[in-house]
């Protein structure tokens, strides 16, 4: 059960920071917000090793732990995240969103394949459910946004119609991101597993599992995003972001604030919700962010949920309900 609470947790971080990073989305790009919350990740662990005084640990793990944990964060954070981002512009966030949260199916399946995990009947019970209410969110959340834009001014609908004229090879290219983003978290979350394992039967430390994986992985995706940061600013991709690089006092303490809590204590609640409950029950928790998001939405956005949204989080309520018991 403490392997379940911690992946809810877990949700908890991303779900709340995500709110805050959005107060800052008109001046950083989404590339900057996850390389500076990764740089933030990065400082948080290296300074928990030192504390305990471990540092010197992580230099008896194998290399091929090493090359497995920074291929974790390829896969999770650098493509997964990305490709999602990239299929968000095109989508919207609700079609995005329904699509790439197909992940835990993938995680299911590699799970079995890569870890020999157990089939239960239980899990597949809980992916229905949950992957249910997500869908019957997003359509309810889509027929919302249809109906608003039917009392848009007349330069909206104009704005709408282009939206809607979107090539269909841009919607299969986009759908094709979310397919990719699903497959990139699925990856991420088991090679995770797998790498925690080996160390725990390295050094004999499981409460420190996560921290050492974090502390190895971390430095590399900060310079793997640093380096896109760095290139999306050179090539001026998207001059909303890199013509005015300008950031006010309130933007960075949204940030850090948002860091700290969705990468500092988040990242970490993560991995050890992955080492403790397996990446298939974190992956379907996961699915349920949601659910989660609800409340935070109503109260930032003073987004509301219509009757079948309600039904949707019900479903998904059921699932997460399923998976503890």
């Amino acid at each position: 059960m403490s392997g379940e609470f911690i992946s809810i947790l877990a949700v908890l971080t991303f779900v709340g920071s995500n709110v805050i990073f959005r107060q800052t989305e008109h001046e950083v790009s989404p590339i900057f917000i996850n390389f500076f919350r990764t740089l933030i990740g990065t400082l948080t662990f290296i300074i928990i090793i030192l504390l305990v005084n471990q540092f010197s640990i992580i230099f008896i793990i194998p290399w091929e732990i090493w090359l497995l944990l920074i291929l974790s964060f390829i896969f999770g954070q650098v493509i997964g995240d990305t490709a999602y981002f990239t299929a968000q512009r095109e989508l919207g966030a609700t079609i995005a969103l329904a699509i790439s949260m197909t992940f835990p199916i993938f995680t299911f399946i590699l799970s079995l394949i890569i870890l020999n995990q157990p089939f239960t009947l239980n899990l597949v019970i809980s992916l229905i459910l949950i992957g249910s209410g997500i869908t019957i969110i997003g359509k309810s959340k889509l027929n919302s946004n249809n109906s608003k834009n039917l009392d848009l001014s007349s330069s909206n609908v104009a704005i709408t119609k282009r939206v809607s004229e979107i090539p269909r090879k841009d919607i299969f290219r986009a759908i094709g991101f979310c397919i990719t983003a699903s497959l990139g978290w699925a990856f991420g979350a088991v090679i995770i597993e797998f790498a925690t394992i080996q160390i725990d039967q390295i050094v004999h430390m499981e409460e420190l599992s996560s921290v050492i994986g974090n502390v190895i992985r971390f430095p590399f995706a900060t310079l793997i995003l640093g380096s896109m940061v760095v290139r999306a600013n050179h090539l001026k991709k998207d001059n909303s972001y890199t013509q005015n690089n300008k950031k006010s006092l309130r933007t960075w303490l949204l940030l850090l604030t948002a860091s700290i809590l969705g990468t500092s204590l988040g990242a970490y609640l993560y991995t050890e919700a992955i080492h403790i409950a397996t990446a298939n029950i974190m992956a379907l928790i996961a699915s349920a962010s949601p659910l989660f998001a609800l409340p935070l939405s109503y109260i930032v956005n003073k987004e509301k949920i219509s009757k079948y949204g309600f039904i949707g989080v019900i479903l998904t309520i059921f699932g997460v309900v399923v998976i503890l018991i």
